[in-house]
């Protein structure tokens, strides 16, 4: 019989082993729960757990991708974070939203790059209306009662895409709405236009993100479930005297949306 010492010097490394260890670290397999939440994407992307539907129990996705509860815990955490699932009481854990979109990157950090946003994306108008404000409608716009406003709203479009990118609620003070005709015949926002047409100098342009359901009749414009999260940038529009000119509400869908900002330091501080 030999010694333990000869069968600890003659004990060899397989081959595949060693391949295994020389391969550089970027080639290392990707983690079990990554691959399981690329297949219940898959799955939400082909409608085969289409938007209001339930995903399989923890034990069932353990059994069917042979993976444990821990790594489908972990693939559905993931999952929520991305907003395309979300538990419900009771229920399990239900697709909120789809996987087929893209998030849109949103980066306006001075007035300039909000004339390139409004230049470089399509408003679709459905529908425009005016309106007085009641007291629900002053409080949401911070107006005074019985104001009068020219109230626009639709869809907005990046170039080359077919879903939207966020609902867009318009309201003009009705001392400047025939620049509405403006719409769809010239580019650019619509405060530049009410600068141009009434000699008037936009000096604050105030923005609020808030997070908010997406309401049942904007929800399907929008391809998303109703009730699901959605950010909502709110931007007001002042003049030099300080009166409000324009109020704009834009809602994206909260999975597809990503705002970006840049601060950088004043000289010398």
């Amino acid at each position: 019989m030999p010694k333990r010492s000869d069968m600890r010097r003659s004990k060899k490394r397989p081959p595949a082993a060693a391949e295994r260890s020389a391969k550089p670290a970027d080639t290392a397999k990707e983690p079990l729960y990554l691959k399981l939440v690329q297949a219940i994407k898959q799955e939400i992307k082909n409608g085969r757990a289409p938007i209001g539907s339930l995903l399989p129990s923890e034990v069932e996705l353990s059994r069917h991708h042979a993976v444990s509860r821990h790594t489908v815990r972990e693939a559905l955490r993931h999952l929520r974070a991305e907003g395309l699932v979300a538990p419900r009481k009771g229920a399990g854990t239900t697709v909120v939203n789809s996987a087929a979109s893209n998030p849109y990157v949103h980066e306006v950090a001075s007035i300039e790059q909000l004339v390139q946003y409004a230049t470089g994306t399509q408003y679709e108008v459905g529908t425009s209306k005016l309106v007085r404000a009641d007291t629900e409608l002053a409080s949401r716009l911070g107006c005074a009662e019985g104001e009068e406003w020219m109230r626009i709203e639709g869809l907005r479009y990046a170039p080359g895409q077919t879903a939207p990118i966020c609902w867009t609620e318009v309201y003009i003070h009705a001392d400047y709405t025939n620049v509405l005709r403006m719409i769809g015949r010239r580019s650019g926002p619509i405060y530049a236009w009410i600068e141009d047409m009434h000699g008037e100098h936009i000096n604050e342009i105030e923005q609020v993100l808030s997070a908010r359901d997406v309401p049942g009749g904007i929800s399907k414009k929008l391809g998303v479930k109703a009730g699901s999260m959605g950010i909502e940038l709110r931007r007001t529009y002042r003049l030099d005297t300080g009166k409000i000119a324009e109020i704009a509400f834009n809602l994206h869908p909260a999975h597809r949306f990503r705002y970006a900002m840049t601060l950088r330091r004043n000289q010398g501080g």
